[in-house]
């Protein structure tokens, strides 16, 4: 049973089919799909049946993804390990774009200064995929808003950031919440002070980036709810009014997580005392 095999394995249920898994795997589908098949004539089971147009795993499927979760963590922690003993080893970082742009340079600038042996890699996402990404091991750390509580993780509060309604400075807005994806931690705050101010009727427009979300607001389009460092000494700041919270939460916890049993733990911690300081 090779690892790679069991990668694409865990790829096809992690992605939810073929398709998504050669994306993951930067492969042809064809590709994933002799692997599969090489698995199920190695293992002499079944691992999915096709119910509809989608794949559901087999009682066997299943057995065999708790294994391969526990198989794939013991490679990553040998190979982590392994480099972590070198003079220098990469750490990759999960961030949401938001996180990227306002709290971690500085950190990442005195990272590179002080601890030349960590090679930072930036991996951008939105808070709810990158926990997954922690828990899959695609990430070594994720700095996060609101940190979920599970078993496997360790959560290290860094930062608390005030959140603002932020509406245009010269003109009347229509009544549309402009608001991230969907696993951003803002739109998250955004969705329940929208219900608890009782402006649940209001629109609820989506952008790809903050940067998106404060130009349409600066142009009368909208409102948003999002936290103040965006907003200030951004392009739009002058256009903008900030307003604290009334209702729901005022501020949002970020915080680094990362695998309790992670042998890069001691380049995280370095990571968040930075971020800290």
């Amino acid at each position: 049973m090779e690892i790679l095999t069991l990668k694409t394995f865990k790829a096809v249920v992690d992605e939810d089919g073929i398709k998504g898994a050669a994306e993951k795997l930067h492969t042809v589908q064809s590709n994933i799909t002799n692997r599969i098949k090489k698995l199920e004539r190695e293992l002499d089971t079944k691992l999915f049946n096709i119910i509809g147009r989608k794949l559901q795993l087999t009682p066997s499927g299943r057995q065999l993804c708790d294994y391969a979760d526990q198989i794939l963590q013991l490679e990553y922690q040998a190979t982590s390990a392994m480099l972590r003993n070198k003079d220098s080893y990469e750490l990759i970082i999960g961030m949401p774009e938001t996180f990227a742009a306002v709290h971690m340079p500085l950190a990442l600038k005195q990272l590179k200064l002080n601890h030349s042996e960590i090679r930072a890699k930036i991996y951008t996402d939105t808070s709810d995929r990158l926990v997954l990404a922690v828990l899959n091991n695609k990430v070594d750390c994720a700095a996060i808003g609101n940190a979920p509580k599970h078993q496997d993780l360790v959560v290290i509060p860094v930062v608390r950031e005030e959140l603002m309604m932020v509406t245009p400075l010269d003109s009347e807005h229509d009544p549309v919440l402009f608001v991230r994806d969907e696993g951003c931690g803002y739109r998250t705050q955004a969705i329940i002070w929208q219900q608890e101010a009782g402006r649940g009727c209001d629109e609820l427009m989506l952008m790809s980036s903050a940067d998106g979300v404060l130009g349409c607001v600066a142009a009368g389009l909208g409102y948003t709810i999002i936290g103040k460092n965006m907003v200030v000494g951004s392009r739009y700041e002058k256009s903008l009014v900030m307003t604290p919270l009334s209702h729901g939460s005022k501020q949002v916890q970020l915080s680094i997580v990362y695998r309790k049993d992670s042998p890069l733990a001691s380049g995280v911690l370095t990571l968040a005392k930075l971020l800290t300081e």
